[in-house]
């Protein structure tokens, strides 16, 4: 009982005030003190938003290395195209046709010749500027095969990906068959 009288044992009056001061005199309000947990999830926040805006940075720099490779791919399949129609006219006008099939032979010369014009010309335009020619060959004669390349650089300068800092080299083979 707070504040009230009752009856001890003995028969006399007790009273007893239950009333607690605290700073000076005043009556302490009860205030809540905060968690021990508190502001944590304000960090985990921040910390998964910077874990999600790196795996969407890495993920578009790896895209964007595939991109190039694709792009590369084609723009070899362009010079296979046109190092297959880099036929020997000499062969060809003195009725030199090897086989059954009709099959044509091809001038090495003027296959690397055809190849190295077209990558000068195409590069550009499929967005692989500073693609190198590395080898056209003809194994049979009668099929052109190119082999391209290509150093990229990782986008945005991404802290995972400093070990590609240097590049990365890309590279794409195609043959085409004169016939």
């Amino acid at each position: 009982m707070s504040g009230g009288t009752r009856s001890g044992a003995s028969g006399g009056t007790i009273r007893s005030h239950a009333q607690v001061v605290r700073d000076g005199g005043r009556k302490a309000t009860s205030r809540r003190e905060p968690p021990p947990d508190a502001g944590n999830v304000t960090v985990l926040s921040l910390g998964l938003a910077v874990l999600v805006i790196s795996l969407v940075l890495v993920v578009a720099s790896a895209t964007a290395v595939q991109l190039d490779r694709v792009r590369l791919l084609h723009l070899a399949d362009e010079l296979a195209l046109d190092a297959a129609d880099a036929v020997d006219l000499g062969a060809y006008y003195a009725g030199e046709v090897p086989g059954g099939d009709a099959a044509l032979l091809l001038a090495e010369d003027r296959m690397v010749a055809a190849a190295a014009d077209r990558l000068a010309e195409a590069s550009a335009r499929h967005g692989v500027e500073g693609a190198q020619l590395v080898s056209v060959t003809s194994p049979d004669g009668s099929t052109a095969v190119v082999r391209v390349q290509l150093r990229v650089s990782p986008l945005f300068g991404i802290e995972a990906l400093t070990r590609f800092s240097h590049g990365i080299t890309l590279s794409a083979e195609s043959s085409a068959r004169a016939s």
